[in-house]
């Protein structure tokens, strides 16, 4: 099983796939758009206090405060973008055959599995690399140095980006139907999750555990950066209070671990 080897195959196969590029165009193009129009209008954002004019948004657009934001930005485009590519690329696969393809011509069920993996993990580290660029470009055209990302920051940005490709693949392979599959990954990262937590947090009990569910973890990777005295006064109830950045590091690895293992049976196990 040679890893070079799978990722080849997987870029062979999705690579020439005009959908596929639509896609990797639309997260480049989205994520370099919005990023400047939030420069932009958070730089010019003022508030006016007692003749006294302030610009409250524009710390977070200062060193290292900006990778924090610029994470935060690409949260949104890891969750519709990358999750939704993570859905159509197994859907796809279902509907060409190509899975039943590549157990025929001599490679494994597991050996597909890990293919898969390898290649979700290829184009996080393809969507980390974007973020760096962009990071980096923001910081010349302001002319200032080149200031280093914080490692942590880009470590949960990376963890991100892998977990919602992973979530994405889980569903498609469930559901295997391109248009239901997107509609349930959307529906569940979007509405479900939020509505289930909120309804158990009023009805049942008011606890932080529910935290810890997975779309709430991966979105906590990538927080906003906000002042702490303002983060204090927004989330003042312990049961409300973010996950710390250790806690959602280790709460996401643990969940790439199941989905990765959860997707690997579910290959290996069922009819393809």
């Amino acid at each position: 099983m040679n890893p070079l080897h799978l990722l080849k195959l997987e870029w062979s196969k999705f690579f020439p796939n005009g959908t596929f590029r639509v896609f990797i165009a639309f997260y480049a193009g989205s994520f370099a758009l919005v990023m400047f129009l939030a420069r932009s209008v958070g730089r010019n954002m003022t508030f006016n206090s007692n003749g006294t004019t302030s610009h409250p948004m524009a710390g977070i657009f200062d060193y290292p405060n900006n990778w924090e934001l610029l994470a935060c930005i690409g949260s949104w485009m890891n969750l519709f973008v990358l999750g939704t590519l993570g859905v159509f690329m197994i859907t796809m696969e279902f509907s060409n055959r190509t899975l039943r393809q590549s157990v025929i011509f001599g490679m494994t069920r597991l050996e597909v599995a890990v293919s898969k993996l390898i290649w979700a993990v290829a184009l996080a580290s393809a969507a980390t690399s974007f973020y760096l660029l962009l990071g980096f470009g923001g910081e010349v055209l302001d002319g200032g140095g080149l200031g280093l990302p914080p490692i942590g920051c880009v470590m949960r940005f990376f963890l991100q980006a892998l977990g919602y490709l992973f979530l994405g693949n889980l569903v498609g392979l469930v559901i295997r139907q391109t248009a239901l599959a997107v509609l349930a990954y959307l529906g569940y990262v979007i509405f479900l999750e939020t509505a289930c937590r909120w309804i158990f947090y009023f009805s049942v009990a008011k606890t932080r555990l529910l935290l810890f569910l997975p779309d709430q973890v991966l979105g906590a990777l990538t927080p906003l950066p906000v002042p702490e005295s303002v983060n204090h006064l927004v989330n003042s109830s312990p049961f409300t209070k973010p996950l710390s950045a250790a806690e959602a590091e280790l709460s996401a690895l643990v969940y790439l671990g199941l989905f990765a293992l959860l997707f690997c049976r579910r290959i290996v196990k069922s009819d393809l």
